[in-house]
Parts: structure tokens; C-alpha cells; sequence
């Protein structure tokens, strides 16, 4: 994503760092929406928000945002105001799906939580460089 007021000459490597700063980012989205079983409420079923707030165990709020979100993605499509559809893109993340990405999306998530100190054990530093 490009800022508005950026230079051009440095737009293409901007936009390949921020690609790359965001993916942590879609990745913990993923991972929620993977552990929450999103994919496996949708089906192959347009459902409603308080259908999958139910079928998830979630604030509807809360999941609401996560599906919109996982609709910029290409993962859902919001079909109507609050009734969402599983994409083919988003098929892998069903647990009985032929080649589910379920449990890579999973692992993924917990191999993540191994960099959060990853900073303090590359840095000389006797500080911790993390904000309180």
C-alpha cells in the first residue's frame, strides 16, 4: 500500500516493505479466524453474523471485524450487510477440506511466537529494547 504524498522514486521499495511488515499482521488474522473455525461455519452456506458469532463462540462485534477483514483479504465475501460466504481462497482453511491448510495456518501461529524476543537476542544491548 502506497501512501498518499510519497515520493515515486521510492513508491515500488515502500510498498514492498510495507507488503512485507503487513504480513504478520494478515498472517494473526488468518490464525484467528483458523482457530475461531470460521471457514468450517461458512461451509458452503452464505451465513449471517449472529449465525457465526454462535457457531464460533465469538462477540458478534469482535467477529464482525475479523470477517471484514478476512474479506479485504479475499478469504470471505460479504454477500449482503453482515452475511458472509466462504471463497475458494479461504476453502483451505476447513478442517475437512481435501488439501486444508487448517493446521499449517495453526503451526504457523505458534512458530510466530518464537521472534517476539527475537530483537533482545540478536541485540549487545544489556537493555530490554521492548517498550514497557
Amino acid at each position: 500500500m502506497i501512501q498518499p504524498g510519497s515520493r515515486g522514486d521510492d513508491a515500488s521499495p515502500y510498498a514492498a516493505v510495507m507488503q512485507i511488515a503487513l504480513a504478520y499482521r494478515r498472517s494473526s488474522v488468518l490464525c484467528a479466524a483458523a482457530r475461531l473455525g470460521v471457514a468450517d461455519a461458512l461451509g458452503d452456506e452464505i451465513r449471517d453474523l449472529d449465525f457465526l458469532a454462535k457457531a464460533c463462540q465469538a462477540d458478534a462485534d469482535a467477529l464482525y471485524r475479523l470477517l471484514r477483514t478476512l474479506a479485504s483479504m479475499g478469504i470471505t465475501e460479504e454477500t449482503a450487510p453482515k452475511q458472509f460466504r466462504l471463497t475458494p481462497i479461504g476453502g483451505p482453511l476447513r478442517k475437512d477440506a481435501p488439501r486444508s491448510a487448517w493446521s499449517w495456518v495453526i503451526l504457523g501461529d505458534i512458530i510466530g511466537d518464537s521472534y517476539t524476543w527475537l530483537t533482545e537476542c540478536v541485540s549487545i544491548r544489556q537493555t530490554s529494547l521492548r517498550s514497557p
